[in-house]
């Protein structure tokens, strides 16, 4: 083996692995990388102290930060209960000013029918004085269920209006009318479902008459109508239409259906079958009764009164003591 010397104080070794053989450092670069790792030493401490101060102050703002969303949390809880009582308030006070305006609509439409009456007793007593003590006495003129005028009120009007009829020889209708099978009706649904239907009746009346007419609940099932300045073939039209529509009613009661019903309808008219309100009403009567004999729901008009005469004989004799010729 050949040992060959180099400069730098390197040394080969010649026929075998030659590795450099560093110096070990001496004693000024022990003291300088000591030295080193101690600023780093220091420069570690100080930012693990910053840290520290960092961790502390954050840990205090983020218990102040819960503190404050925990404020905020119950001020938005006590806000939205707030919030949910002042909607239900005004949920309350929506419903009472519904119910309010529901009132109010009620009671304009009481003042506007009261007002419709009192201008026809204005307009009675105006041309017939000797009526004003009765009337007064009788300040009712509406049959309460049905809203329709009663029976006293047309008797005075039917007699006022054939002489007016007569002076400006104006044709007049009467329509009488009643509910077929009215007694089993309430038989088998009671008599406040009897009442609905003759409310729900009254109603049909009032929203399909013209403003000129006059609509009655004669009695019990019976209603009548009077219609001036209205021919016989007008009032026949009338009469079929008012079959029509009262046929077709849907009728409830505690929201069951009552079913449909019927009615029958005597038709007379002024001057062709009579010539006084008596006469008028007796032979439309009859008619009405000729209508439910020939089957019910069915329009039937009257016979003049020398045949009605005629007629009487062969008709019941609750008919006869009920018109007396």
């Amino acid at each position: 083996m050949v040992r060959i010397e180099k400069p730098d104080n390197c040394i080969f070794l010649i026929g075998a692995n030659l590795k450099p053989m560093q110096e070990e450092p001496s004693r000024e670069q022990l003291l300088e990388e000591i030295e080193k790792l101690r600023l780093e030493v220091d420069t570690l401490k100080r930012e693990k102290a910053d840290l520290e101060i960092l961790l502390e102050t954050t840990t205090a703002h983020a218990d102040h930060i819960v503190e404050m969303l925990q404020a905020t949390s119950l001020q938005l809880h006590e806000s939205n209960k707030q919030l949910q009582a002042e909607i239900a308030e005004r949920q309350r006070t929506e419903a009472a000013l519904r119910a309010s305006q529901t009132e109010l609509q009620s009671l304009l439409a009481v003042v506007s029918r009261d007002k419709a009456d009192l201008e026809i007793m204005l307009e009675t007593a105006t041309q017939h004085g000797d009526l004003i003590e009765e009337l007064l006495h009788n300040q009712c003129i509406r049959d309460s269920l049905t809203g329709l005028f009663n029976r006293r009120f047309v008797g005075d009007f039917l007699e006022r209006e054939l002489n007016r009829s007569l002076r400006e020889q104006q044709a007049l209708g009467v329509i009488m009318f009643d509910i077929d099978h009215f007694k089993r009706f309430n038989d088998t649904f009671g008599h406040d479902a009897g009442d609905i239907v003759l409310a729900e009746v009254g109603r049909f009346l009032q929203q399909n008459i013209f403003n000129s007419d006059i609509a009655c609940r004669y009695g019990g099932e019976e209603f009548m109508l009077i219609l001036p300045e209205t021919d016989l073939e007008d009032t026949k039209q009338r009469a079929e239409q008012l079959r029509d529509g009262i046929k077709h009613l849907k009728l409830e009661y505690l929201h069951q259906p009552l079913g449909g019903i019927t009615i029958s309808l005597g038709v007379a008219c002024f001057p062709e079958h009579a010539t006084t309100d008596a006469e008028l009403i007796q032979v439309a009567d009859v008619a009405l009764y000729r209508a439910k004999a020939l089957g019910r729901d069915r329009v039937v008009t009257a016979k003049c009164l020398n045949d009605l005469q005629q007629l009487i004989p062969s008709l019941p004799l609750e008919l006869e003591k009920k018109f007396p010729i």
